[in-house]
C-alpha cells in the first residue's frame, strides 16, 4: 500500500508489534493509520493476501476501531475509515456493505488492492 499523498502528520501503528494496545491472542487489524488534521481521521487497516473471510476481516476491523475509542474521546472530531486492502478484488468485495462502529456511529468497510493509495479509500 502507498502512502503517498496521505493526510499528513500520520502516525501508524502496527499491532503485531510489542506495546501494541492489543494483546498477542486478542482479534486485532493489522495496522492502524492516525492522521491529524482539521478534523482527525483514523482507519484500521486489514491487508489480505489470497482468501479472505469477510465474517473474519470485519472482526478485525472492528477490534481496531474499538482500540481506538479507549484513546480518542467521543467529543474529538475524528472521521473513521476502515479499511482492507486485498490482492483478490472480487473476494474483498464479501466485505463491502459491512459497518464498523465508532463512538456510536457506523462507517462502511472500504476496499483498496494491495499496492494502491492509502489515500483513495480515506476519501468521503
Amino acid at each position: 500500500m502507498s502512502l503517498a499523498a496521505a493526510p499528513k502528520p500520520h502516525l501508524i501503528v502496527d499491532f503485531d508489534k510489542p506495546g501494541s494496545p492489543l494483546g498477542p491472542h486478542e482479534t486485532r487489524c493489522d495496522y492502524l493509520f492516525v492522521a491529524k488534521g482539521d478534523i482527525g481521521l483514523v482507519a484500521p487497516l486489514e491487508l489480505k493476501r489470497g482468501r479472505l473471510h469477510a465474517r473474519e476481516v470485519v472482526g478485525q476491523l472492528q477490534a481496531g476501531a474499538s482500540a481506538d475509542e479507549k484513546l480518542v474521546p467521543p467529543e474529538e472530531p475524528v472521521k473513521l475509515r476502515p479499511v482492507v486492502a486485498s490482492s483478490g478484488r472480487s473476494k474483498a468485495e464479501k466485505a463491502k456493505g459491512n459497518r464498523i462502529r465508532f463512538h456510536g456511529r457506523l462507517e462502511p468497510v472500504r476496499l483498496m488492492s494491495c499496492g494502491g493509495p492509502l489515500v483513495g479509500a480515506l476519501r468521503p
